[in-house]
C-alpha cells in the first residue's frame, strides 16, 4: 500500500512549485536593482547630454559675444555689398565719348566735363576745378559734354558760347563750325601761377573774312566777356580797364592781336593761324605751344 501511494505521488502531473516569502523578496530585489541601475544609467546619460549642450551653447557672455559678432558681420556684409554695387555701377557706366578724340592738335592728357546742368561761366569754372586732380600734361584737352538720352555728346561751339554768355557778334557765331577745343596749358617749371596754367580756345571758321571782321568788332567787349574764364585780374573793378585798345603783335611769324595791362603784360591774345582756325588765350607761351602743335597737325597727312 505504501508503495502504491508513493507511485501515485511521484507520477502526479500537476506538481506546483513551492514559493516562499524569502524567494519572492529575492526576486523583487533583483528586479528593483535592475530598474535602479537602468534609472541611474539613464540619469547619468541625461546629465552628460545636458553638459554637452551647455558646452555647445556656451556661457551667457559668449552668447552675447556671438550675437554681437553676428550683427557686426551682417552690417559689414551690407556695407560691402553696397560698395561693390556702387563700384559695379561705375564700371558698367560707359565712357561718355571715345577715349581718344581726334581734334585740332595733339594733346598730352584729357578730361571729360559734364556741363549738362551748367548755366554760366562760374559753374563751368567750378566743373573744371573739380577735375584738377585727374591726369595732367603740358597740353590737356577739356572735352565739354552734355547728356542726351542715355549717352553723352560733345557740345558745339555755339553751346559753349551760350554757356559763357558772350557778347560776340552774331556774324561771328554764324561763321563758327560746331567743332572747337577748350584746353589747358600747364608748365610746372614756371614760377608765376599765371605762366604755369592757362586756358586756351581753338575755333574753326567757315568764313574767314566774316570771322576776322567780327573778331575786330568783338574786341570792345571781349575782355569783359572772357576775363573770368581766363582768370584775368581786373584792378579794383575798374570798368575803364575794359575800354583799353588792342594792339598788333607778331607771334611765331603770325599777325596777332594783344590787350596789354598797366605793366605792359599781355592780358589776352588772339591769332588767326590760317583761314580756318583762330586761337584765344591769356598766355603767350600757351599760344606759341598751341600754334606749333596746330601747324604740325595741319602738316601731317591724315
Amino acid at each position: 500500500m505504501i508503495e502504491e501511494n508513493k507511485k501515485q505521488y511521484n507520477s502526479g502531473k500537476d506538481v506546483k512549485t513551492l514559493r516562499t516569502y524569502t524567494s519572492d523578496m529575492a526576486d523583487a530585489i533583483r528586479t528593483n536593482e535592475t530598474s535602479v541601475i537602468k534609472i541611474a544609467l539613464a540619469e547619468k546619460e541625461k546629465r552628460e547630454q545636458e553638459m554637452m549642450y551647455q558646452k555647445a551653447e556656451g556661457t551667457k557672455s559668449s552668447k552675447i559675444f556671438w550675437i554681437v559678432g553676428g550683427v557686426v558681420l551682417i552690417i559689414m556684409a551690407i556695407v560691402g555689398s553696397y560698395i561693390l554695387v556702387q563700384k559695379k555701377k561705375q564700371n558698367e557706366t560707359p565712357a561718355p565719348i571715345a577715349n581718344k578724340i581726334d581734334t585740332f592738335i595733339m594733346y598730352d592728357a584729357h578730361s571729360y566735363i559734364d556741363v549738362t546742368d551748367t548755366l554760366n561761366i562760374s559753374d563751368l569754372l567750378a566743373k573744371i576745378k573739380e577735375r584738377e586732380g585727374s591726369e595732367t600734361g603740358l597740353i590737356k584737352a577739356l572735352f565739354l559734354t552734355k547728356k542726351v538720352g542715355e549717352n553723352f555728346e560733345l557740345i558745339t561751339s555755339k553751346n559753349f558760347l551760350s554757356i559763357i554768355k558772350t557778347s560776340a557778334p552774331g556774324a561771328l557765331t554764324r561763321s563758327l563750325a560746331d567743332k572747337y577745343l577748350m584746353g589747358k596749358y600747364s608748365d610746372p617749371n614756371r614760377a608765376n601761377e599765371k605762366d604755369k596754367n592757362a586756358i586756351f580756345l581753338i575755333f574753326q571758321v567757315s568764313d574767314y573774312s566774316q570771322a576776322y571782321a567780327s573778331m575786330l568788332e568783338w574786341e570792345k567787349g571781349m575782355l569783359e566777356d572772357l576775363f573770368p574764364l581766363f582768370s584775368i585780374n581786373i584792378p579794383g573793378g575798374d570798368k575803364t580797364f575794359f575800354e583799353r585798345p588792342w594792339k598788333d603783335i607778331i607771334i611765331n611769324n603770325r599777325d596777332a592781336r594783344v590787350l596789354y595791362g598797366d605793366a605792359g603784360e599781355g592780358l589776352l591774345y588772339y591769332v588767326f593761324l590760317n583761314k580756318n582756325n583762330f586761337i584765344i588765350t591769356n598766355n603767350i607761351d600757351a599760344l606759341r605751344e598751341v600754334m606749333t602743335r596746330l601747324m604740325v597737325k595741319n602738316s601731317t597727312p591724315l
